[in-house]
């Protein structure tokens, strides 16, 4: 059955506004060429100053230096076979999204002017890991929105209409990447019941906007997760690489939008 276009535009501003999809894919490889831009030839995944010469064993580009750095993105929704998917662009490596031209978006323009279901603007974030290795990818597209550059870091399927809202779901995103933390790195952890653990890759400014690092220790006091699950932090002795076995990253989020990652055994 085919839903009317009604109930599939207010299921698209339910979920991209729910946010609890919105930095998932941020560095995952693009599958989409929707959504605007252009490809630019000096595009690159990262801004070339935050490339360093280092690579990992496959020779994959290492970025480092991300820990608490600010980004923030568009995501451009469609719907492709029945499915809500969001094309995400992001402005990390290519500046620091600055607070006033990103509050001077205008979603419902932007959707309009791209063509888009709907538009919603996620951000400011932040990230955790302290360097990132990802699989090198075609040239990516890059676009303006408003005065701040982006380029197409994914195409996230984000489910069958309507999709499941609820943070603490598993979801899953094509990915190959290594999100690397450094010894002497706070980290923040989700266990579920089953004992297995997220890591917190990126924290949100949306549902608290006075949310800072400083007060991740205390998050287990504030967030609310199912019963079973298990929300703590602790300093790293070791370096922790979390990877995506098989190309395919498991996620999910805490009900104040902040993003964790399976740390695959």
């Amino acid at each position: 059955m085919t839903l009317p276009r009604s109930r599939v535009l207010r299921t698209a501003t339910v979920v991209l506004a729910a946010a609890g999809l919105l930095a998932i894919g941020a560095c995952s490889s693009s599958t989409s060429s929707s959504g605007g831009g252009s490809v630019s030839p000096t595009a690159k995944a990262f801004a070339a100053k935050e490339i360093t010469a280092l690579t990992n064993a496959q020779g994959w580009p290492r970025v480092e230096g991300l820990h608490n750095k600010r980004y923030c993105e568009v995501l451009l929704a469609r719907v492709v076979d029945g499915r809500l998917n969001a094309d995400v662009w992001n402005s990390y490596g290519l500046n620091e999204c600055p607070d006033a031209a990103f509050k001077a978006l205008d979603a419902a323009a932007i959707a309009t002017e791209r063509g888009a279901l709907r538009a919603l603007l996620n951000g400011p974030r932040y990230w955790l890991m302290d360097a990132i290795e990802k699989k090198p990818v075609a040239e990516p597209r890059k676009t303006t929105f408003g005065t701040i550059e982006m380029f197409l870091a994914a195409s996230v399927d984000l489910g069958p209409i309507p999709p499941n809202l609820a943070p603490y779901t598993e979801r899953r995103v094509a990915r190959d990447s290594v999100f690397e933390y450094a010894v002497g790195t706070q980290i923040y952890e989700l266990k579920d019941p089953a004992g297995k653990v997220y890591v917190m890759q990126s924290y949100s400014a949306q549902g608290d906007a006075k949310l800072t690092a400083g007060d991740l220790p205390g998050l287990a006091t504030r967030i609310k997760p199912p019963a079973g699950w298990a929300y703590s932090s602790r300093t790293l002795n070791s370096t922790l690489r979390v990877l995506t076995p098989g190309g395919e990253a498991v996620v999910v989020q805490d009900d104040l939008s902040n993003t964790y990652q399976l740390v695959a055994e």
